[in-house]
């Protein structure tokens, strides 16, 4: 094939609009797959991930085996750290009382249990609340600070929020109550007002550690506490903390916030991972029971199992729970709030699904009446949860590959989410609204945001994202495609490749699992499984063998149209280990389908 013919599969798209983007083997391709195959028994097809990451025969083996010692950075190196630890080091040894305001969400309640967990260690009455997402919203508000305050506290610690809190933290301030914020959000160029702010995002800060989640960011803060703490000679009187086993609750918030698994966060969640299979965390150990885990945890089980458990407390429980159960020192609690998170958990999978399909039935609709699909899917319902709303939207992106934003309409005011797709910076647009004064709140990032908005202006504010929207489909031809790692026959699909993609590993944002490219396949067997037969099991064989392909939610994908037993197909995907009843299976993960 000519480089014209490589760069995008067959010229054509797959069945999910994709095109398929393959690389000419280039001459540092082939010397490095004749080294690293003599040197360590290395694949051949992932090598260009090792190009992707700039990984060379010196430092090979970091890659393989990071050390959190060779990534962690010098805590003082952020603004504002030293006076942080120096301040809360005053408190512990003081044996006063510390407030911790954290957010709803995995990370939020990751850090939040991090932070108490260690000031506990030194006989610290720490105090946590977390806002209820439906009554309080996002961040911290002056009464709920109050509240901490009126049990004792003189120092409040905001996690994973507070960045751009002006308003509450004026007021807390006009008090001689101090507040640290530690948070990984953007900031405005106003800061609130605060004794303390640790965030890696501060324009003093560059941009080095950008890819940092909040839990990620308080590791590092107690990390230079316990310095603090050493320096000060506490630990004459006691042993000093071991850092090391908290790593579980990092490893947690840092994949559940979907940040860059690059870099110090790679080294985070392959070491926490290793600390959750040791099941030290009474919470998380329960939360992997009842989740049925037949598996060494990996960061799927964080990302798909545990995480979303913890998110339905907030999404549409109490939102404590998480917390609660992660700092939990009692097996039958632990146990009984699982089990609460899990019942949370189940709730909201159904109100998704009713919620799924009929977000699905609008857009056909649309999509019938106006004989095309749109451009922008701006999707409004009084039967939708707001607690639901982000992973709605998410879906039907998902699905059908265009932005979308879902609403979730109120009595006077609304909750929206939005998800969006490659030159399509959503957040931009909804900050622009903001400053039309369209909505009430809003912002975000490039692929997500959410908003509050006035029922009277939702219309206007459809026209406007439809309008910037379409501009941005003239101006750019929005092609969506895939990064292909390599093209191999089944046969080549093995337990060899599997364990080398476990050791490389952990993958998730910014670290994309390696996908394959399987061509000229035959459909030999169809079997639909799962409690509602919502799954598929596609049995599938080339020249060299057969592999089973599963497609989970099979009705959420485009799939099932050209799935027919015997027809040949070209396959993309990721191999998993199917390790179902201690058996350690090699299957395929189906990403996409071309005909």
């Amino acid at each position: 094939m000519d480089d014209n013919q490589n760069s995008y599969y067959q010229n054509k798209k797959s069945i999910n609009q994709n095109y398929w983007k393959l690389s000419t083997k280039t001459e540092l391709e082939t010397h490095f797959e004749l080294f690293f195959s003599q040197r360590f028994n290395f694949p051949s097809a992932l090598v260009p991930i090792l190009i992707d990451n700039k990984v060379s025969k010196d430092n090979f083996e970091l890659f393989v085996d990071p050390k959190i010692k060779n990534f962690l950075p010098d805590p003082n190196i952020f603004i504002d750290m030293d006076k942080t630890v120096k301040r809360i080091a005053n408190e512990i040894e003081n044996k006063n009382p510390i407030g911790i305001f954290g957010d709803y969400d995995v990370d939020g309640a990751t850090s939040a249990a991090l932070l108490k967990l260690f000031l506990q260690y030194f006989g610290i009455e720490v105090h946590i609340h977390i806002p209820d997402r439906f009554l309080e919203g996002y961040g911290p508000n002056i009464s709920a600070l109050n509240s901490l305050v009126s049990k004792g506290s003189n120092l409040i610690i905001t996690v994973d929020c507070g960045i751009n809190s002006h308003e509450p933290l004026k007021e807390l301030n006009k008090t001689d109550i101090d507040c640290i914020i530690i948070d990984h959000h953007t900031p405005d160029d106003d800061l609130p007002p605060a004794f303390s702010i640790v965030n890696p995002k501060r324009k003093e800060n560059g941009i080095e550690y950008h890819y940092l989640s909040a839990v990620g960011v308080t590791f590092i803060m107690i990390v230079g506490l316990t310095r603090e703490l050493r320096q000060r000679g506490v630990f004459e009187k006691i042993k000093e903390p071991n850092l090391f086993r908290f790593l579980d609750l990092v490893a947690l918030g840092t994949v559940c916030d979907v940040v860059p698994l690059k870099g110090l966060n790679r080294c985070f969640v392959k070491a926490g991972l290793n600390i959750i299979s040791q099941r030290k965390n009474l919470g998380i150990n329960a939360l992997c029971d009842i989740s049925d885990l037949n598996k060494i945890p990996d960061e799927e089980t964080l990302g798909y199992k545990l995480g979303p458990k913890i998110n339905a407390a907030g999404r549409i429980g109490s939102s404590d729970i998480g917390v609660s159960l992660l700092i939990s020192k009692d097996i039958s609690k632990a146990n009984e709030l699982a089990s609460k998170l899990y019942q949370l958990n189940e709730k909201r999978k159904k109100l998704t699904n009713n919620s799924t399909l009929e977000a699905i039935g609008m857009v056909e609709s649309e999509k019938n009446k106006i004989g095309k699909l749109p451009d922008f899917l701006f999707l409004v319902s009084e039967n939708w949860n707001e607690g639901i709303i982000g992973i709605l939207a998410g879906k039907i992106k998902e699905k059908y590959n265009r932005p979308c934003c879902v609403i979730s309409l109120g009595q006077n005011h609304s909750k929206g989410s939005a998800r969006s797709i490659a030159n399509i910076p959503i957040g931009e647009y909804f900050l622009e609204a903001l400053d039309k004064k369209l909505l009430v709140k809003g912002g975000g990032h490039d692929l997500a945001a959410g908003l509050t908005i006035e029922n009277n202006k939702i219309q206007m504010f459809k026209d406007f994202l439809i309008s910037k929207v379409e501009h941005a489909f003239q101006e750019n031809e929005l092609v969506s495609e895939i990064s292909v790692t390599s093209e191999l026959s089944i046969s080549a699909l093995n337990s060899n490749l599997m364990d080398w993609i476990k050791k490389l590993g952990p993958w998730g944002q910014g670290n994309p699992i390696p996908k394959f490219l399987i061509k000229d396949v035959i459909i030999k067997k169809l079997v639909f499984f799962g409690k509602e037969k919502q799954h598929l099991l596609v049995k599938v064989s080339d020249n060299s063998g057969e592999i089973d392909c599963k497609i989970f939610n099979i009705n959420e994908t485009a799939f099932s149209s050209v799935l027919e037993k015997n027809k040949s197909l070209h396959l993309l995907g990721n191999l998993v280990s199917n390790e179902w009843n201690n058996k350690n299976k090699v299957e395929f993960n189906l990403i996409d389908i071309m005909t």
